[in-house]
């Protein structure tokens, strides 16, 4: 068991440094491309919130042009082959083996695999789903669009009403069926792969829930941490150079 737990933990190590190198690749092309302007001192947008999540369908403009059916599978393909996305589910495996859930799967490397392999199967599931199929079948779009320019209570609000209300491709909003499609088939499907002890309609009523609740704190890095980068850069940036200077840069 022990050696089980050696090797998953190497292998997710690899994947999670992958992860930290990607982000900080990111971080350096922002640096080398930013404006020298002390008004902007963080011209790029990353596709990461905290420096490791990938955040690829997350846009500033909500009149930005729809995605193409072609473009929101290369949406999927790029966030599940996402180092970041191939680490969690090697986590999640890990900390179900140690709590003993899931003990249909049994224990021990082939206990972890199993479980990895389940974890794995339901971000690829969710995803295609949600990212790709149902918005190219219902002609929704599948990015987060940030309401940068509003009152924070009304960020907040966004932040839970996205999961519930999205842009369509021709620009109209109406109810995000996407989202509930998505989930909804997601966790049924789970019942094909998932021990006797995790299957049932309250389980996958319940898998549904925490789907929304994970989207929901997936919007709310995507609408507030940009801000938080920002001015972190922005204090850098006054640590080098004249403080004078510095009073353009806003809060």
């Amino acid at each position: 068991m022990l050696c089980a737990w050696a090797s998953i933990c190497f292998h997710t190590g690899i994947v999670f440094i992958a992860a930290v190198n990607l982000g900080a690749q990111e971080r350096s092309g922002c640096d080398k491309n930013a404006s020298s302007a002390v008004t902007s001192p963080l011209q790029c947008k990353s596709e990461r919130v905290v420096a490791l999540i990938p955040a690829f369908n997350q846009s500033n403009d909500v009149n930005a042009p729809p995605l193409s059916s072609s473009a929101k599978r290369r949406l999927f393909t790029k966030t599940i082959m996402d180092p970041f996305n191939l680490t969690m589910p090697a986590i999640n495996a890990l900390l179900l083996d140690s709590a003993g859930v899931s003990s249909g799967y049994g224990s021990g490397i082939g206990g972890v695999a199993k479980r990895y392999a389940s974890s794995l199967a339901d971000s690829v599931t969710g995803n295609a789903l949600r990212l790709y199929v149902f918005p190219a079948i219902l002609h929704e779009d599948p990015r987060y669009f940030r309401a940068v320019n509003k009152p924070f209570s009304l960020r907040v609000t966004h932040v839970f009403g996205a999961t519930i209300r999205t842009r369509k491709d021709d620009r109209s909003f109406g109810f995000n069926w996407s989202k509930l499609l998505a989930s909804g088939i997601s966790a049924g499907i789970s019942n094909a792969y998932y021990p006797e002890e995790n299957r049932g309609a309250a389980l996958t009523i319940s898998r549904i829930g925490f789907s929304y609740l994970g989207e929901i704190g997936s919007n709310a890095l995507k609408e507030f941490w940009p801000d938080v980068s920002r001015k972190r850069h922005s204090k850098q940036r006054c640590s080098t150079i004249d403080t004078s200077e510095c009073q353009s840069i806003p809060p």
